[in-house]
């Protein structure tokens, strides 16, 4: 899994349907840095996730 910073939150890549953030070339990584907010959208789990 991929994760990109944008507006100081950590997104998941690629980015879920429920998150209204678009990637636009940032920097991806694949570990989660520290001292950074999560977006809840991308970072939760969510029932309809289980179902995939």
């Amino acid at each position: 899994m991929h994760y990109y910073i944008k507006d100081n939150k950590l997104h998941r890549y690629p980015v879920p349907k429920r998150c209204s953030v678009q990637f636009q070339k940032e920097i991806l990584r694949d570990t989660i840095p520290h001292n950074v907010e999560q977006c809840i959208y991308c970072m939760r789990r969510w029932p309809e996730d289980d179902n995939k």
